[in-house]
């Protein structure tokens, strides 16, 4: 079986710990999931099963929609609820305009430094292992986009947002610079990924509601992205073997889906500067 699952991971588990079950219910020790969610957050985490693991990589461009909680005039290390308390200080009184300004001062693109306790690799080693070692190193900045920010609750220094971002953005950084712009200090104390690309949290399943039937066909799940193109079956091996180049002016998508009669993938091309589609991926 091949494909893709919607879950919708709880509190308190890494996303390697939420998708493992997966490996039992489907019998198959080939899964891979598409953007980590920290263990303190939860919402939608895709899985991919079996061969479906080879279209992971189109995934990495999608913007992402979050709900988060900063907890104002606490600190922590790590500026999530699971780390350490470093610092705390006085909120000022807060006026929903001015909590409004502050949040519409992060539209649009900036960069952000990556936070200690990340997954990222520098000089080959990820950061959080260096960070448990109490190790701290120079790492680049990464630019990022802020698509939409809203305000959605503040009570009890206690301020609720709703974020769309583009890839590589962390949230709990966001938070903490919220924080900073709003003259005290704070931490996420929840976060919850509600979109990945066009998919929603509300096609997710608990784990514990898994079976068979939420496995979500490759075809299905690629093409709410991609334009589809179908070739005569007699030139699938060659497709998904990269030997033919497709031009087609016609099709906007970045990329293109190749399938064949039967609607099973064969390929993902993409669209090179040129207009032309060149061979990606063979996917089966």
């Amino acid at each position: 079986m091949d494909g893709f699952i919607f879950i919708d991971k709880k509190e308190g588990v890494s996303s390697r710990e939420a998708s493992f079950p997966l490996k039992k219910i489907f019998n198959t020790s080939k899964i891979g999931h598409v953007g980590t969610l920290d263990p303190f957050a939860s919402g939608l985490l895709i899985v991919a099963i079996n061969k479906a693991t080879k279209g992971i990589t189109f995934f990495d461009d999608f913007k992402k929609e979050y709900i988060a909680t900063i907890k104002l005039g606490i600190e922590t290390d790590s500026s999530d609820i699971d780390g350490k308390v470093i610092s705390k200080k006085d909120v000022p009184f807060l006026s929903l305009d001015k909590i409004k300004e502050v949040l519409n001062s992060f539209l649009g693109k900036s960069s952000q430094l990556p936070p200690m306790t990340s997954a990222i690799h520098v000089n080959g080693v990820k950061l959080y292992k260096l960070a448990h070692q109490g190790l701290e190193v120079e790492r680049p900045l990464k630019d990022i986009e802020i698509f939409n920010i809203e305000l959605i609750d503040y009570h009890d220094d206690e301020l609720t947002f709703k974020a769309e971002v583009s890839k590589g953005t962390y949230i709990r950084i966001l938070g903490k610079d919220i924080a900073t712009k709003l003259g005290t200090v704070g931490h996420l104390i929840s976060l919850r990924r509600t979109k990945v690309g066009p998919f929603d949290i509300s096609e997710a399943s608990k784990i514990e509601d898994i079976n068979d039937l939420s496995l979500k066909s490759t075809y299905y799940v690629l093409k709410e992205f991609s334009s589809v193109i179908c070739y005569d079956d007699e030139k699938n091996e060659d497709i998904k073997n990269g030997k033919i180049k497709i031009l087609n002016e016609s099709i906007r998508s970045d990329k293109l889906l190749v399938v064949d009669k039967s609607n099973e993938v064969v390929a993902m091309y993409t669209k090179n500067i040129d207009g032309q589609y060149q061979f990606a991926r063979g996917l089966f």
